[in-house]
């Protein structure tokens, strides 16, 4: 019986000549990875994920076998929080709170599915237990919400990172031991703004009994650097209505 030193290594030496095996017993938070793989007997893991053993390997007189290894993992995790973004700015601002039962799937990179939670009533949600590899996390925006902008403001701790169309996150590569708590995802509901033009019979600025609305009077929607971002007509009754806008800040412009 032996430990491995500081750089891993281990030895059994001044042995008899005939067939031996090694019993690997990994420390109580790792795990021992896949055995014989990538064709390289040198590089390769040699114990069985079942017991911990090699398979037999015969010493001949003199012989120095220096290929006996085991890899061992500890089991990765990663997560974070959605958030109700409600200046749609891809940013976790104060007052933002969480959303509660959004959907969360953890997919491999190609597509497939490996788990599925719900974010809690803060927010949060977290996928543990994972061996280390890459992955996908896909975010199901509850039906009238949309995803807020990704990768914004500078903070990876504090930004969105679901892409708009799709809702998932890029390729996330975890290490061995590794939790990665910043996969995010900020929603928000479209906003809207409206009302009324009339025919103002005494000009005093007030909409009075009988006075009646306009038709077909041209509405525009202007954000704060003069672009129009909509245009509209009142209807029959002099109504209008700007819907399905990103939350932030909007002048109106009517035309005479």
């Amino acid at each position: 019986v032996t430990t491995n030193d500081v750089n891993g290594a281990y030895a059994f030496t001044n042995l008899v000549p005939g067939t031996y095996f090694v019993g690997f017993t990994p420390l109580a938070t790792y795990e021992l990875t896949q055995q014989d793989l990538g064709g390289d007997d040198t590089t390769d893991s040699d114990a069985s994920l079942l017991t911990g053993y090699t398979i037999p390997t015969v010493l001949i007189s003199g012989e120095n076998d220096p290929t006996w290894d085991a890899g061992v993992f500890q089991r990765a995790s990663l997560g974070d929080f959605v958030w109700n973004d409600l200046d749609a700015d891809g940013v976790q601002d104060s007052g933002e709170t969480g959303v509660v039962a959004v959907v969360v799937n953890l997919l491999a990179t190609n597509g497939t599915l490996l788990a599925s939670t719900t974010t809690d009533v803060n927010g949060a949600y977290a996928f543990t237990n994972l061996p280390p590899g890459e992955y996908v996390v896909d975010f199901v925006p509850p039906a009238g919400s949309v995803i807020s902008p990704p990768n914004q403001g500078g903070d990876d701790t504090a930004d969105s990172d679901a892409d708009i169309v799709t809702g998932q996150s890029g390729i996330i590569t975890l290490v061995s031991g590794e939790n990665d708590p910043t996969i995010d995802a900020g929603l928000y509901i479209p906003a809207s703004l409206g009302d009324f033009v009339w025919n103002d019979l005494d000009a005093d600025g007030l909409q009075d009994g009988g006075e009646t609305g306009i038709v077909n009077v041209v509405v525009n929607l202007y954000d704060t650097n003069n672009v129009v971002v909509g245009t509209t007509t009142t209807d029959v009754s002099g109504a209008y209505a700007s819907t399905n806008l990103v939350p932030g800040t909007y002048y109106v412009g009517f035309v005479a």
